[in-house]
């Protein structure tokens, strides 16, 4: 078993400085070799900053290294699938930024070349590894609140004027679509995982006519549980919210504040009776504690979770979701 995980980062935005580096250097099983930006002083920079040996303007030469086993992309959308394929090639293990693509056809490109290469692709859901939702999904298994019948979620960053409107992430070839991809992701990896339940069919509306970004989503999801969710994410709201309801034939678990992993959040679980009981918990870097979760995997050489299928699965819904909203239909995903 390897006892050291080399690292290599490609993308050096603000979650990689804020989040990925910093979670990468804090498990002791890693090291950070490489660092990839375009241009050679932020490369030199983020190296110097973080202690890589390396900082390369081409994703190629960091490839071609043999001590990076491990890469880190974070670069915006459509990149995803050209950077993860070449990685795959050289034999290297992925750790993707969400979301997986910006369409099926490349994520399924994507799982194959990992596949065939045997390498692992990891997918960087972080907020799997919120406490918050861990308890969430403990209490949901248990059948502490009985059968799950309806699930209310609204999430926003609050409003994004100026600079972030006018950046590749409102670009609709970059970045696929709008909240549904930057936001809307996470919610809906989340509700799979705490309901241990895939998604059966989908009912969206958008704001904005086809192809054009939008900036909010008002969705409806019956999973295959039997469960109805109602989600409504935007980039609209004046104020941040993340809250959530489920709700269960022998009480509900209500979230506040949990669906961004700056905030740690609040449950609380009401019982039929009325009784309740409250847990605050802690703000924690969740993207660090996903790279540690991968790492770990890695260095016991065990499958790891959220993966690439949980990427295609995200992808399979926001084209539904698309399809729904743009041709007005409900729309059943294969299972």
């Amino acid at each position: 078993m390897t006892k050291t995980l080399g690292w290599g980062l490609i993308g050096t935005g603000n979650i990689a400085d804020d989040r990925i580096l910093p979670g990468i250097n804090a498990f002791k099983g890693n090291k950070l070799v490489a660092v990839v930006s375009r241009e050679q002083a932020r490369a030199d920079m983020f190296a110097k900053k973080f202690g890589a040996q390396h900082a390369y303007t081409k994703y190629a030469d960091m490839l071609a290294n043999p001590d990076v086993q491990v890469v880190a992309i974070h670069t915006p959308n459509s990149l995803h699938c050209e950077e993860v394929i070449a990685a795959a090639k050289a034999g290297k293990h992925v750790f993707c930024d969400k979301p997986m693509a910006t369409s099926v056809a490349d994520a399924e490109r994507m799982l194959s070349a990992c596949e065939k290469t045997g390498v692992q692709l990891g997918m960087n859901f972080h907020n799997r590894s919120m406490p918050c939702f861990i308890e969430a999904r403990r209490i949901v298994q248990s059948g502490e609140i009985g059968d799950i019948t309806v699930i209310e979620l609204e999430a926003s960053p609050g409003y994004r004027p100026g600079g972030t409107m006018s950046s590749w992430r409102v670009d609709p070839v970059m970045s696929g679509l709008g909240t549904t991809m930057s936001i809307g992701v996470h919610v809906y990896d989340i509700l799979r995982f705490i309901l241990e339940a895939e998604v059966e069919t989908v009912s969206a509306m958008f704001d904005t006519p086809r192809n054009v970004m939008e900036q909010t989503n008002m969705s409806t999801l019956r999973f295959t549980n039997g469960a109805i969710a109602l989600v409504n994410v935007n980039e609209k709201s004046p104020l941040p919210y993340n809250d959530f309801v489920i709700h269960g034939s022998k009480g509900r678990v209500t979230g506040k504040g949990l669906t961004r992993s700056r905030f740690g959040g609040v449950l609380e679980v009401t019982a039929a009776d009325g009784k309740s009981r409250s847990q605050e918990f802690p703000a924690i870097n969740a993207h660090g504690a996903c790279v540690a979760a991968f790492s770990q995997a890695l260095l016991e050489g065990r499958p790891f979770s959220p993966s690439g299928i949980d990427g295609l699965r995200s992808m399979q819904l926001t084209e539904a979701m698309a399809k729904s909203a743009w041709d007005g239909v409900h729309v059943r995903l294969a299972s």
